[in-house]
């Protein structure tokens, strides 16, 4: 068999993830540091996994290496799939490093694969896995609704006017009914251990950071975290991935480092084990 014979069958060839070697984050005993730069090198391709430290200069640094160390010709980045992304003229002034990237691939008349879900999405997975996961995940979006949402209405930002937000924006007829006020009060208080108030729902997340981490140990805002990624984000980002490796030959993908974490099993089964550079 000639080298271009070889080299024309790894083109032809189809890569199909192993979801059930999917990890969630609180399983992994060791991670990796970010950011960090994994190469597979496979069949004549390459997937560069650039695993960033989000926020940070560092990883805007480590994404321009990539793009100068690999002749890149597709780039797929953990980024709201929904969103249009217009390129800015400044693009110093980028602090979302995973933007930074689709841009740069937008620069470069490169193809752009925009590899996140939406909240929506993740409501609509979960209810799926369960329906029990409605009430979860109806406490989850309050929370993380209050917190965003606490500059633009100050101190009128009651449990009441936080739940109806929610509903308005995330429910439909299709979903169980949603909690009522004196519900999820109650709902809180046997998770917590303590009152939700209007005082001080805006601000449980500053009270609490670690409640942002996926950790299926942790509380319970910590195990609808994790269960996003394991059931949402994740699947779709790695489907992404292979989606792109199948048409291009050198794929740079950008995620949080910790979701390196997550693929890892995946991708060392589908691609051989990684050099890890930089």
């Amino acid at each position: 068999m000639t080298n271009e014979t070889k080299i024309s069958k790894a083109k032809n060839k189809k890569y199909t993830p192993n979801m059930d070697l999917l990890d969630s984050y609180s399983d992994i005993t060791e991670h990796v540091p970010a950011p960090m730069v994994a190469l597979f090198e496979f069949d004549s391709k390459k997937l560069v996994y650039c695993g960033t430290a989000h926020d940070n200069d560092i990883s805007i640094q480590t994404i321009n290496k990539c793009f100068e160390d690999f002749d890149i010709d597709c780039v797929v980045t953990e980024y709201d799939k929904n969103v249009t992304l217009t390129i800015p003229e400044d693009m110093t002034a980028l602090q979302n490093e995973l933007e930074y990237a689709a841009l740069c691939g937008i620069r470069k008349g490169i193809d752009v694969v925009l590899a996140d879900t939406e909240d929506k999405d993740w409501l609509k997975d979960m209810v799926n896995i369960s329906r029990e996961n409605a009430k979860k995940m109806q406490l989850f979006f309050m929370l993380d609704d209050a917190h965003k949402y606490k500059r633009h209405f100050g101190e009128n930002f009651s449990i009441e006017r936080a739940l109806k937000n929610t509903v308005y924006k995330y429910w439909n007829d299709s979903l169980p009914t949603p909690m009522t006020k004196e519900e999820f009060q109650e709902y809180f208080m046997e998770q917590f251990g303590f009152e939700i108030t209007d005082d001080n729902i805006s601000d449980i997340y500053e009270r609490y950071p670690e409640w942002c981490a996926p950790d299926r140990n942790g509380s319970l805002i910590n195990k609808i975290w994790a269960d996003i990624n394991m059931y949402s984000r994740d699947p779709h980002m790695v489907k992404c991935i292979f989606e792109a490796v199948n048409s291009h030959d050198c794929v740079l993908a950008t995620f949080g480092a910790g979701h390196f974490d997550d693929h890892r099993r995946i991708l060392e089964h589908a691609f051989g084990k990684p050099r890890f550079m930089y």
